[in-house]
């Protein structure tokens, strides 16, 4: 091997640690279970950003700082549809990361995921943006605001990792909990998202029915009419002064659409029910 390509190979080398070294300050070790620790990254105003799927606990966390400081965190609160969870610390921390534009991100945009442990320090694996794409619907029933598919190998440490660019600019958040065959990374402003909500109403609204339901197949004269689903979802059971029971639902009735859409699974229903009027 050439000493030019061997010089290349150390300078690229170099400029990963160097990537690794600037972002680890942003990150945190966050103790999720009483086994698990992953990580997070720090937001403004002494916020957190970790995924939900990993935090276990319901009342304050333990979280190691870069540089080992040890700082309990309150839970802010959580959004399990979009996997992210929000504490709050007082003092300590590092700083925000500079972020991303989005629109300059592409499929084959380089992508660092910077992770934190307590004993062992930063993690670090590298990789590419696998796919970039608009808004998309989680199988949890949240929004992304934008679509980032991650071609990097994450280790379960990695969870709640800083997602950067080769600028250390932040892309996002790394979950596998979305996704079946790959991780995505959480876009900034769908974080940014979940934490004003929280810090201005103090919870997630979800919409709420008060009903019980089950897939079932519509086996009647509808199901023939044109637009309208053959498969729907069966009311079992109605909560007592419940927006349903108030609206006449009654036990046996089938939802076919809800807000002009179709909802033949649980799912779609708790989708439709994420909008601001339905």
């Amino acid at each position: 091997m050439s000493s030019s390509v061997l010089n290349d190979l150390s300078g690229f080398s170099q400029a990963l640690t160097d990537l690794v070294t600037r972002t680890a300050p942003s990150v945190v070790a966050v103790k999720a279970a009483p086994y698990r620790v992953v990580s997070g990254i720090m937001l403004e105003g002494g916020l957190i950003a970790v995924t939900d799927h990993t935090l276990k606990r319901e009342d304050r966390v333990s979280v190691h700082a870069f540089g080992g400081e040890e700082i309990l965190a309150s839970i802010l609160g959580r959004d399990p549809s979009v996997d992210v969870a929000i504490l709050k610390i007082d003092s300590g921390g590092g700083s925000p990361l500079p972020l991303a534009d989005v629109t300059t991100l592409h499929a084959g945009t380089l992508a660092a995921v910077v992770g934190l442990t307590a004993d062992v320090g930063p993690t670090a694996s590298l990789g590419i943006l696998g796919a970039v794409g608009p808004s998309r619907r989680t199988w949890r029933g949240g929004t992304l605001d934008h679509f980032l598919r991650l071609d990097v190998n994450l280790y379960p440490s990695q969870a709640g990792a800083a997602v950067v660019t080769a600028e250390g600019k932040l892309i996002g958040m790394a979950t596998g909990a979305l996704l079946r065959h790959s991780g995505v990374a959480l876009p900034v402003s769908t974080i940014r998202r979940v934490a004003d909500e929280l810090l201005k109403e103090g919870r997630i609204r979800y919409g709420y029915l008060g009903v019980g339901l089950q897939p079932v197949a519509v086996r009647s004269t509808r199901h023939k009419l044109q637009n309208v689903p053959s498969t729907g979802l069966i009311v079992l059971s109605v909560e007592p002064d419940s927006p349903a029971d108030n609206a006449g639902v009654q036990i046996g009735d089938i939802f076919i659409t809800l807000a002009g859409k179709p909802v033949m699974d649980v799912e779609e229903l708790q989708m439709a029910l994420r909008g601001d009027v339905v």
